[in-house]
């Protein structure tokens, strides 16, 4: 099948079921508190890209861009369908949202995970990502990882 990467609104249905998805995961894997979610009734969602990959007709992943400072944007709610992982497609929607990144004048992506997820580390470092100490919402979080690349 082919990837088709998509970018869409932060209304958009498919994003929030496979944002829905995404989020079950996470709760299995962490305590809510430790959980950082993108508050879609806030105004400045607004200034958030999303994006979509589809196989075929069907979406399977998810991700997005915050914008954190003039040179440095955050990758926000990236996420593969469990039954679609290994195939690549996680890698094919990071190159996209990397380049929507430095087509916006970005320079730097940075990025929070956690030690419970070793197979998004493994693809974030695999990528050229290395870890740096917490930023913005992550200072003083005990269980969150923080990544950057210079792109």
């Amino acid at each position: 099948m082919s990837l088709n990467i998509q970018l869409v609104s932060y209304t958009n249905p498919l994003l929030l079921e496979l944002i829905s998805k995404l989020d079950e995961d996470l709760m299995v894997r962490y305590p809510i508190e430790e959980i950082h979610f993108v508050d879609f009734n806030d105004p400045s969602v607004e200034r958030i890209t999303f994006a979509i990959v589809f196989e075929g007709e069907m979406p399977v992943g998810c991700g997005a861009l915050r914008p954190f400072d003039t040179e440095t944007t955050e990758l926000k709610r990236f996420f593969v369908d469990k039954d679609y992982r290994n195939r690549g497609i996680a890698s094919s929607l990071l190159a996209f949202l990397e380049k929507q990144a430095l087509n916006a004048g970005y320079r730097i992506m940075r990025l929070e995970t956690g030690a419970a997820q070793p197979e998004a580390i493994a693809l974030y470092t695999k990528h050229g990502y290395y870890p740096i100490d917490p930023f913005g919402e992550y200072i003083g979080s005990k269980g969150s990882l923080c990544y950057e690349k210079r792109i």
